[in-house]
């Protein structure tokens, strides 16, 4: 049976379930339209990868068509392939951010697509959706998008909500064409819409680091954590260490007002021999818990008695047993939360094509200091 049969077989078998409404179905139906379909468009010449990224990896015909079809074949053996993952259908979701309101936990989320590597389709929105138990979600309008002729003119990633004196602020990372990062604002008086500053990008690294508007520079994934009468915004980014060798790093910075920032000092991870991803604070007692995506390990996080460290690395909290080689295809993303009386981390699950998919565990505080994860939430079906 050659491609064209394939796809159109696959399809067919595919129709019945597109009279189901519930959400397990539509994200599976959506899961194998999208890599179905970005298969279909590689076979007939379109190949990935180009400007900026080459040969991104999982993102060719037979990977996509044959996880296409292992989905459509769970489904008609009445199995939920993606079971405990959650994404708007269709969507590719990796850094996120939760914000709990009057009962209502709210996600911020990036808008990437199955199937696409971002350097191909860039992110251009970033999604919200709300649950009251994290079982039923409701997808909301997107809350934030590019804005033509503007830092973020690319790309909106790695949202971040906070609330001040009765307005909601959410950080995020504007990405302009030659991928240079900064951090970018908008603000909001009921979540839903929102509104960019004019002062955008509110933040991009000083001499301390090789950042240029004009090349591929790192400054994203910004976390704001509020200490006394100061913001502190934690974010990926490259380090000058000797004036001309750099490492990658965490960067700190702080504000009185969200609006201007002045550089602190930044975290060299030792035990992390790539990018030290999406950074998040939170404060337990007296200390600080720091975690961040090792990339090509998983989830690790440091502890540290001052919002500004020095950090203490504690090691790989959430890893992947069935890592595939690719520095991206690990837990990544993390945040801690607390919804309902119950401690949970979050994390993004990458496979190979681009689904990525958020996923909780069960987080315990331990009385030595630690922290440790359970088993995965399972989302019920309903």
């Amino acid at each position: 049976m050659d491609f064209f049969d394939r796809y159109h077989n696959l399809k067919a078998r595919l129709a019945p379930f597109r009279l189901r409404t519930d959400y397990e179905t539509v994200k599976t139906v959506a899961a194998i339209d999208a890599l179905a379909d970005r298969a279909d468009v590689i076979h007939y010449g379109n190949i990935p990868g180009g400007k900026i990224l080459d040969n991104p990896v999982g993102i060719d015909e037979n990977n996509l068509f044959s996880r296409a079809l292992a989905h459509l074949e769970a489904l008609e053996r009445g199995e939920f392939p993606l079971l405990g993952k959650f994404t708007e259908p269709g969507i590719s979701l990796a850094d996120h951010s939760f914000f709990e309101k009057d009962g209502l936990l709210h996600l911020f989320y990036n808008r990437g697509f199955v199937g696409y590597d971002w350097p191909e389709r860039s992110v251009e929105l970033i999604g919200h959706a709300v649950t009251e138990n994290l079982t039923d979600w409701k997808i909301l309008p997107p809350a934030v998008s590019v804005t033509a002729g503007q830092h973020d003119s690319f790309s909106v990633w790695s949202p971040c909500v906070l609330e001040k004196d009765g307005q909601y602020y959410m950080f995020y990372t504007g990405v302009n064409r030659n991928i240079a990062q900064a951090t970018c604002l908008a603000v909001s008086d009921d979540l839903i819409r929102w509104s960019k500053v004019k002062e955008n990008p509110v933040y991009r690294p000083g001499d301390w680091a090789p950042w240029g508007e004009d090349r591929w520079s790192d400054c994203r994934d910004c976390f704001i954590l509020k200490e006394g009468s100061r913001y502190y915004q934690y974010f990926c980014t490259t380090a000058y260490t000797d004036g001309e060798h750099t490492r990658n790093a965490v960067g700190i910075a702080s504000s009185a007002d969200l609006i201007h920032w002045q550089d602190e000092c930044r975290f060299l991870p030792k035990g992390c021999a790539h990018m030290p991803e999406s950074p998040f604070v939170i404060r337990r007692g007296a200390r600080f818990y720091l975690f961040y995506t090792n990339c090509g390990q998983g989830t690790c996080y440091a502890v540290a008695d001052n919002p500004l460290g020095p950090w203490e690395e504690r090691g790989l909290l959430i890893g992947d047993p069935q890592h595939t080689g690719d520095l991206a295809h690990v837990p990544s993303c993390s945040e801690v939360f607390c919804f309902c009386g119950r401690w949970y981390i979050s994390f993004a699950t990458r496979l190979p094509g681009n689904e990525q998919y958020l996923e909780l565990m069960d987080f315990f505080w331990n009385e030595d200091g630690t922290v440790s994860v359970g088993e995965k939430v399972v989302r019920p079906v309903k």
